[in-house]
């Protein structure tokens, strides 16, 4: 697809792109040697195995094995096709060039989507705040505080409450009756008609990482029994609400560069911080906080303050979260508890934003700390049973503490405050920690997938665990060499009668010599895009991220074609006659197993002397 755009255009967009800037929009990087590490955004790890190479303006996982140049990065990243990411990389990038994807043939269906959440979203935002019938809307907002400004930055929008979608789409030139079905905007009647699902509410855009809205939550302006308080845009092709995170778009600079994020509880909880200066808040969408999205911010940062509600629901809901997000060992947990019973917005708007963002700075306690003033909820510590009650919750959060040093801190301060000796809750805690191994332990057990129910690997998987043939490390040397060398491309071609062994190889030496025709230097980014095949273009991501030396001499070639052409055809003759040495074996052929060893004795001989030949 990249004959859509000009190629001087994808060139420019290339060229002037570091892919370190744009990956590090998304993956915390630290830098290791020649490459950049971290926590691949593509799959769930724990341990890095995500690189960047600047020099070379690719990336790779060692895991999931995917790989590529920085428009494949968003391509994978977003759902985007070629042409799109080249724009999207282009935006990210505030490079400046003219590209339209107006013709359909241009964008993939998830890009028609973002399409329509784009124009949708222009088109609330201009009936809030340009039209009569965002009137009520646009003065709801300003009675809960929000600037004229904020509302533009956020492109808070109003739903009206009749059908106009449809005929804006038409107008448009966006109408596509399936597309629509699929885009959660609408709501199917049974006779294929399609209802808006939003009406008289105002609209929330939902953006991704990149800052494309994916959908809504849409908060009723006229709240009544029969219709929810907020409405939230359905599960779409491109929205998976365990997924966002309100406001991460924006935030992950900030989180990036703070190296800590602020976890509320609502969206206006949200605006309020923002308001306030304080800009790395982020709201899930209004669940519990999911494994993803504790993925997501562990890319980022290991810092984690979380500053929900202060009444007893909110508080509730931070133990939750604690509880959710401690396991995973991922962060570095504190949390804000706001006085009164009050949340972000109505203490913003009692006490001002400035005392909102010195709270949120100045008042942080520890997990632990917020767990001793938790268990005292609706319990009378001056009665012999509320304090027994109380000891054992505590210990239990004791328990989990990794740190001997800081258990004894906790178990001396309950001891002194209820005068009860440290041996006694050292005792207790032993109990309570021999529980736990047991539970975990069932727990475990219970979770384990049984050897027939794994999920196979993929065949590129099977192919990267499996210890490469002397014949396929010659032919990946000698092909990275003659890329990056073409000299060495030109003297292999006055080899006579040479061809790699392996299909896979040649196919990329034939690709090697056409890019050369029309190149004068060897650019990895750039040849990937000329690669149209995936399987070819992740087999050049693996050999460009191999370690191999920068220096090197002609007699390397010699060896290299030495291997591939007297090896080979022995190798795969010796692979033949053990395969049916091993077939004569289970059938019990007592002289065709003599007469297969005696053959495959004769090829090991053979190998080892042509082995001989090239040390």
């Amino acid at each position: 697809m990249s004959n859509l755009i000009p190629e001087s255009v994808i060139d420019k967009v290339r060229n002037e792109v570091n892919i370190l800037d744009i990956v590090s929009q998304f993956v915390q990087l630290r830098k290791s040697g020649k490459n950049w590490f971290g926590i691949c955004p593509f799959h769930s790890e724990k341990t890095p195995s995500f690189s960047v190479n600047e020099q070379k303006q690719i990336f790779h996982c060692f895991s999931c094995h995917r790989g590529g140049n920085v428009f494949k990065f968003i391509m994978e990243l977003e759902g985007l096709s070629f042409p799109e990411s080249v724009k999207r990389v282009a935006e990210l990038s505030s490079i400046d060039v003219d590209i339209s994807l107006d013709s359909s043939d241009y964008a993939s269906k998830n890009g028609k989507i973002r399409e329509l959440y784009q124009k949708t979203t222009e088109l609330f935002h201009h009936i809030l705040v340009n039209t009569k019938l965002g009137e009520d809307a646009l003065a709801y907002l300003h009675k809960r505080g929000l600037s004229d400004e904020l509302i533009d930055e956020f492109e808070l929008g109003f739903a009206p409450d009749r059908n106009i979608l449809e005929a804006f789409f038409k107008a448009q030139k966006l109408y596509d009756y399936q597309l629509l079905r699929k885009s959660g905007l609408f709501i199917e009647r049974q006779d294929g008609v399609l209802s808006e699902r939003f009406k008289d509410r105002v609209m929330f855009p939902i953006r991704d990482a990149t800052g494309k809205v994916i959908a809504y939550s849409g908060r009723a302006l006229n709240v009544s029994p029969d219709t929810p308080k907020y409405l939230n845009s359905p599960e779409t092709e491109i929205f998976n609400k365990r997924k966002v995170l309100f406001n991460f778009d924006k935030a992950k600079g900030i989180i990036r560069r703070d190296k800590e994020a602020i976890l509320f509880e609502g969206f206006m909880d949200v605006l309020a911080a923002y308001k306030s200066g304080v800009k790395n808040g982020i709201a899930s969408m209004g669940t519990s906080l999911t494994d993803e999205q504790i993925y997501s911010l562990s890319r980022l940062t290991s810092h984690l303050i979380i500053c929900y509600d202060g009444d007893d629901a909110g508080q509730n809901a931070t133990k939750r979260a604690l509880e959710i997000i401690e396991p995973t060992g991922k962060f570095n947990l504190e949390v804000v508890t706001l006085p009164e019973k009050l949340d972000p917005d109505e203490y913003s708007k009692k006490y001002g934003l400035e005392k909102l963002a010195e709270i949120i700075k100045n008042n942080r306690r520890s997990s632990m700390e917020f767990y001793l003033t938790f268990y005292e909820k609706n319990r009378n510590l001056d009665n012999e049973s509320d304090q027994l009650d109380y000891i054992k919750d505590v210990m239990v959060e004791i328990a989990k503490i990794k740190n001997p040093v800081e258990q004894d801190l906790y178990i001396n301060r309950l001891a002194q405050r209820f005068n009860v000796a440290t041996q006694n809750l050292n005792e207790q805690l032993k109990n309570i920690k021999a529980q736990q191994i047991n539970q975990n332990f069932d727990q475990n057990m219970s979770n384990n997938v049984s050897p027939s129910r794994q999920i196979p690997r993929t065949t590129i998987q099977r192919n990267e665990v499996q210890k490469l043939s002397r014949t396929e490390k010659a032919e990946r040397l000698l092909l990275y060499r003659i890329l990056h060398d073409r000299d060495m491309m030109l003297r292999l071609e006055n080899v006579n009668d040479f061809h790699f062994a392996h299909e896979v190889y040649q196919k990329l030496y034939f690709l090697g010599e056409a890019y050369f025709s029309e190149h004068d230097e060897y650019v990895v980014a750039d040849f990937l895009d000329y690669i149209k095949d995936e399987a070819l273009r992740q087999v050049v991501v693996t050999l460009e991220m191999g370690n191999y030396a920068d220096e090197y001499s002609s007699q390397e070639l010699d060896d290299c074609v030495s291997v591939i052409m007297n090896q080979s055809p022995i190798e795969e003759e010796l692979k033949r006659a053990q395969n049916e040495l091993v077939e004569a074996k289970r059938i019990g052929d007592n002289n065709k197993i003599t007469e297969l060893t005696i053959k495959v004795i004769s090829l090991l001989k053979q190998q080892q002397k042509a082995k001989s030949q090239t040390l």
